[in-house]
């Protein structure tokens, strides 16, 4: 007889099968209860009949067979070459943890048949549990189970004393598929596996660590909440990927959609004469769209393949830790290590290799006067933009993300998701000065009394004000700009540094633009050196740059290598301070030729400063540094000499950008929180002086006088007008 395994058929006799998903001991092929469950090296399990048929299905066309992709992440695994296609499926390891699993809630069901008698035909409801032969039997089969010779000894219980026990204590006894009688008692560190006492006197007796499993079980056990965490980031970081692969798509799909509308205009200038050539040149425009939407998909499907098997593998894990055998942990973390290991590479592998498509339009300059002529309308260009999306959390030495040939792209390209889930632990903490206990991790920050942190906030807090807005995009501009730099200069003028076009831009006193540099690669942020110097950073060739500025030209004067890419600045006294994206993730001091004097990744107590350190400023005294960083969503603030100040997260400061002090008062904008906050230079909050007038507030900068603060805005999300907007607000005064 066959019946389904429901969570309301178990309903009240189970103690601990509510934390298990039913999805997990259903077959993704059938929808049915696991019947003799195979594992591919994805970690997805299937039915042996299923995935046997699916085998069969998906190599027709192959001459001869070679392999076959997993049902559910497309994964390609190969066949064994020496097995004839229809029994490749008997060559998949049996998954015995699930057969288990599955066999011990099947034991507990309400309506339990006697194993014994379903051999005969009969249904009987079964009373008691032997053990020893992993069967049910019925009053009448218990008895003369009971007498029997070679089963009297075996230990019979009732199963209504069992119903309430752990799964794995019902769980069947694993044997060795090469020994025949011999259990799995042994495990083989060099090898990831488990042995039975034959195996390991025949063929691992030359391996250097192996241990009995209950041994190695409680050695390894403690690596299991780490290793549920990494699962946990390589799916955020899959999730981060496609979304970008979905804003990818659309982006696409709208230069397509206005290539075709210019592509439509032309056509209507120039009569019937030209309906060949404006089919043509739209079949070739529909041709690269399809081949870049097969790349796309191809790069969506890769990460939600990698999310599935992390997610299995996390339901995998967490149900073995719970409910399995030492056996069935081992073969789990053994299997979950390398599969993690395989996500990781094909994550760097994709994340290193991501484009940005785009597609433009040129007509034929002799268009106009050439109609009668015309052999084309023009021609494609497909621009394939390098993006980074890193993972949010220190991958391994073997697997870095970050190359020398990748280019620094802004956070429009890559947006990162914020959960809300994942932000209740950060809110409302304000990490107190360092006195003499360690800093406090977010984890145990949670739990203490955060008004104890810092000084109440005053009843009221003064708004700045709107003065003026100007545009920051300038004649010769054809995007929108994105603008990640700003500083002000000798007699109140402005430098811009726009990302997207590659250009300094000066504006006089009055906000009127004056002139710009387009320099060889993007820059990102600048700071003010002495006078009219400024130094710009450069991440793609991990570079500053220092020019002068004079009435209507920039001129290089200087620069030097950072060792890694560079990105916010912060300058006092020929004393530069500069976030860095290495690993791991630093903030070095350098001097003006170049000198790296300190380099700060570490806090005293040994702990990671930074995930991703993004925009820096000093004090005037040049005593203390303060860092925004765009992963771990705080502001940071640490003394020249690298001792951690404090740190805060603050639940109405999301996503903080850039950051700018002036003598007591540090300002910090919220991007994801449309707002800018002032805090004390001693950590303590004060509150938000701007909330209406901007989007998506990015870099600030504040007047020599400290009567006003520049705001530049930039998101993906932004309207074209706002991300070419500059907006100064008049700081209030603060009442002491």
């Amino acid at each position: 007889m066959t019946y389904r395994l429901t969570h309301r058929s178990l309903a009240g006799s189970i103690a601990d099968l509510s934390d298990i998903a039913e999805e997990f001991l259903i077959c993704p092929i059938c929808s049915e209860d696991f019947n003799d469950p195979r594992t591919l090296s994805c970690l997805h399990s299937f039915c042996h009949d299923c995935i046997s048929e699916h085998i069969l299905q998906s190599t027709t066309e192959q001459k001869p067979p070679g392999s076959f992709s997993c049902p559910v992440c497309k994964r390609v695994v190969d066949g064994p070459s020496h097995v004839p296609i229809d029994s490749w499926a008997n060559d998949l390891p049996v998954n015995n943890f699930l057969n288990g699993l599955l066999n011990a809630a099947k034991l507990r069901a309400e309506d339990r048949r006697c194993d014994t008698c379903l051999h005969r035909n009969r249904k009987v409801l079964a009373s008691y549990w032997c053990d020893d032969c992993g069967e049910s039997l019925c009053d009448e089969c218990n008895q003369v189970h009971s007498s029997m010779k070679f089963t009297q000894s075996h230990q019979s219980v009732q199963i209504e004393n069992i119903k309430n026990l752990p799964f794995k204590s019902t769980s069947g006894h694993a044997y060795c598929p090469d020994h025949e009688g011999k259990s799995l008692d042994f495990y083989c560190n060099d090898h990831g596996v488990v042995l039975c006492g034959a195996c390991v006197t025949v063929s691992h007796r030359q391996c250097s660590s192996v241990k009995t499993c209950r041994a190695a079980a409680a050695e390894y056990r403690d690596e299991t909440s780490t290793l549920i965490d990494n699962l946990k980031h390589q799916t955020e970081w899959s999730v981060r990927i496609m979304d970008n692969r979905r804003h990818c798509v659309d982006t696409l799909e709208d230069t397509a959609r206005h290539v075709k509308n210019q592509i439509a205009n032309i056509r209507k200038q120039i009569n019937d004469v030209l309906d060949a050539q404006e089919n043509r040149i739209l079949e070739e425009l529909d041709d690269l769209k399809t081949k870049e939407m097969e790349i796309l998909e191809s790069e969506k499907e890769t990460c939600q393949g990698i999310m599935s098997t992390t997610r299995n593998s996390t339901a995998l894990l967490k149900n073995a830790l719970k409910h399995g055998t030492e056996n069935d942990l081992l073969s789990c973390i053994a299997q979950i290590k390398k599969e993690t290991r395989l996500s990781e590479r094909t994550l760097k592998n994709l994340s290193n290799n991501l484009k940005d498509v785009y597609v433009d339009f040129k007509p034929d300059k002799n268009l106009p006067s050439l109609l009668s002529h015309l052999k084309e309308l023009g021609s494609f260009a497909v621009t394939r933009q390098s993006i980074l999306i890193p993972p949010s959390y220190a991958v391994r030495a073997d697997t870095v993300l970050i190359t020398e040939e990748r280019a620094t792209i802004e956070d429009e390209q890559h947006p990162t998701i914020e959960k809300e889930e994942h932000l209740k632990e950060f809110k409302n903490i304000v990490l107190p000065p360092i006195t003499s206990t360690p800093i406090f991790t977010p984890q145990k920050a949670t739990h203490l009394p955060v008004q104890s942190f810092r000084k109440p906030r005053p009843a009221s807090v003064r708004l700045a004000a709107l003065e003026q807005s100007f545009r920051g995009q300038t004649p010769n501009d054809r995007e929108n700009c994105s603008l990640t730099g700003a500083v002000y200069i000798g007699n109140g003028r402005i430098v811009l540094v726009d990302q997207v076009h590659r250009k300094l831009k000066l504006f006089d006193h009055q906000y009127k633009w004056v002139t710009e540099k387009v320099l060889s690669v993007r820059p990102y942020d600048i700071t003010g050196c002495s006078g009219n110097d400024v130094a710009v950073t450069l991440p793609k060739e991990k570079k500053v740059l220092l020019f002068t500025v004079r009435d209507t030209e920039f001129s290089i004067i200087g620069g030097f290598q950072t060792g890694a890419k560079c990105f916010g600045i912060g300058s006092t006294q020929d004393l530069f301070a500069v976030s860095c994206y290495t690993s791991p993730p630093s903030v070095k001091l350098m001097s003006r030729e170049g000198r790296e004097l300190k380099v700060f990744t570490r806090d005293q107590f040994g702990q990671d400063l930074f995930f991703f350190p993004d925009y820096i400023t000093i004090d005037k005294e040049g005593c203390n540094l303060f860092v925004s960083d765009k992963y771990k969503k705080s502001v940071i603030s640490l003394t020249v000499k690298g001792e951690k100040r404090w740190e805060v997260r603050y639940h109405h400061l999301k996503g903080p950008r850039g950051v700018a002090v002036f003598g007591t008062r540090l300002f910090v904008a919220g991007n994801r929180s449309h707002n800018i906050l002032e805090m004390s230079t001693e950590g303590e909050v004060i509150g938000a002086i701007v909330i209406d007038g901007i989007s998506n507030p990015h870099k600030l900068a504040v007047s020599p006088g400290g009567e006003r603060i520049l705001v530049t805005q930039q998101h993906m999300t932004l309207s074209k007008a706002e991300k070419n907007i500059v907006k100064i607000f008049r700081i209030p005064k603060r009442k002491m």
